[in-house]
């Protein structure tokens, strides 16, 4: 009898049973024609009871014995149920930043997506996610041996936006550029930039972003942290006690203000003004568009101050370049003080040179005097150091090299550091419009303080008196700001 009839009808085994399977052809069971009259489990042939379930058609999944149902009769047969295929997933490495679209978007290729969680940062070729892919799912097989089709499971396919490449096969995807990761619209992206609408206040906290460039649309609030891997842009200023940390170069549009703000940047940096900051270190130019005032700065390049008001007045520069200012000083005579020709990165080589001079020459002539006295004590004894001399001086003949390597190092930096130096020496501080007294000038490790009023004014390093001068500044000078 066939699975259909099995269902429908049933069919009659043994005595005064009825085999019936389910609708889905997953159980057999056994049950009484009669209902007043019970199954006696222990009187049946088992063996024979099988062989006839079998020839009406049940041949699969048969019980060793059978089993009650809790809803009367026997289960002597048991389907197999076919279980669907798993659909294809991902997974992610790093969890991203998830954003929205805006309602509209912008006319630059750029989209101000709004942020829905911190930035998250990822370098340059990290496994973001990874597809795992369907799985075809097990077919199942009724009672009667017929098989049961099942779903395969679902595919997808990785779509991904800038900054992100899929692996060959379509399954991996990975960072092509450091930034930050996030998912639009259904996409991985890595962002090179990242723009914040407002203020850096409580509402964003503090932010460090490894991009090539971080947009701030808004002011940087006291007490807190920006530091970006590449260029920064700030639209309103910095107030006190905030720190900012630029790998590249960095813009700030408006002041920064507070002896406690900390500016430090690897490139080129553009203020409007600067006021009473006690901490800026810039490797390269530093150019302030109106003014300085008691400020305290080392910069790797040129310092110049020649846009709006153009004052420099107060305060302690060191400069690897030059100084341009239209203005320097006040005439309440204010302490100024301008070191010239200085790069803080050769002040830093010079004040490493010192410490090693303090230290290596010093040790070398120690170890020279050790081991003269051990082989003097050597040839005395004939030979015969006791063990604990022996180790001694083979520790000395092992540090005699270093040492002097060290000191060879010395004298070839001293003679580098001097031709260094001797090009700071035409470094030069140029005065467009009045030079107040009071102010202190060194350049090439000499100093000047200016007790005159000059204006037009160009104060350099006299190689040849080795002194520093004044004088009036060309034509050509004026013209080229």
């Amino acid at each position: 009898m066939d699975l259909k009839q099995l269902i429908k009808k049933g069919a009659e085994v043994g005595d005064n049973l009825l085999l019936k399977v389910s609708r889905n052809g997953l159980e057999a069971v056994i049950v009484s024609k009669d209902p007043k009259v019970p199954i006696n489990v222990g009187t049946l042939d088992w063996n024979a009871l099988c062989d006839e379930i079998k020839e009406e058609g049940v041949v699969f999944g048969l019980l060793s014995q059978p089993q009650v149902k809790a809803a009367g009769g026997y289960l002597v047969a048991m389907g197999r149920e076919a279980v669907p295929g798993v659909n294809a997933r991902v997974k992610y490495y790093v969890k991203p930043t998830v954003v929205r679209a805006p309602k509209v978007a912008q006319n630059n290729n750029t989209v101000d997506y709004r942020e829905l969680g911190a930035i998250v940062n990822v370098p340059k070729d990290r496994l973001l996610l990874e597809k795992m892919p369907p799985t075809k799912g097990t077919a199942g097989k009724t009672v009667c041996g017929e098989e049961i089709n099942t779903k395969p499971g679902k595919d997808i396919t990785i779509k991904v936006g800038s900054g992100v490449r899929l692996s060959s096969d379509g399954r991996q995807a990975f960072a092509e550029v450091e930034g930050k990761y996030m998912l639009a619209d259904g996409k991985a992206s890595v962002m090179t930039e990242h723009t914040v609408q407002g203020d850096i206040d409580l509402s964003q906290g503090n932010i460090a972003f490894v991009g090539q460039r971080l947009n701030i649309n808004g002011a940087v609030q006291p007490g807190f942290k920006i530091k970006c891997k590449g260029d920064i842009f700030i639209a309103k200023g910095v107030q006190n006690s905030a720190v900012i940390t630029a790998g590249g170069s960095l813009e700030i549009k408006g002041g920064v203000v507070g002896e406690a703000v900390v500016i430090k940047s690897w490139g080129d940096v553009c203020i409007d003004f600067v006021e009473g900051v006690n901490t800026i270190e810039i490797k390269g130019i530093l150019t302030v568009t109106d003014a300085i005032i008691q400020g305290r700065a080392r910069v790797g390049g040129d310092l110049r101050v020649l846009g709006g008001k153009g004052i420099l007045i107060g305060g302690h520069y060191t400069v690897g370049g030059s100084v341009y200012v239209r203005e320097l000083g006040s005439d309440g005579e204010v302490v100024t003080e301008i070191n010239v020709g200085i790069n803080p990165c050769l002040a830093e080589k010079m004040e490493n040179l010192e410490r090693d001079k303090e230290i290596w020459p010093e040790k070398m002539t120690e170890i020279l005097k050790a081991t003269s006295a051990l082989k003097e004590m050597q040839r005395d004894e004939k030979g015969n150091l006791i063990p604990e001399k022996v180790e001694l001086l083979r520790q000395y003949n092992a540090m005699l090299p270093e040492a002097m390597e060290k000191v060879n190092q010395i004298t070839e930096r001293e003679n580098e550091l001097a031709l260094e130096m001797d090009k700071a020496a035409n470094e030069a501080v140029y005065v467009y419009g009045i030079l107040y007294p009071g102010t202190k000038v060194t350049i090439a490790g000499v100093t000047r303080i200016i007790n005159t009023t000059e204006e037009g004014t160009v104060v350099y390093f006299n190689k040849d008196k080795q002194q520093i001068h004044c004088r009036a500044m060309t034509q050509e000078e004026k013209a080229a700001i």
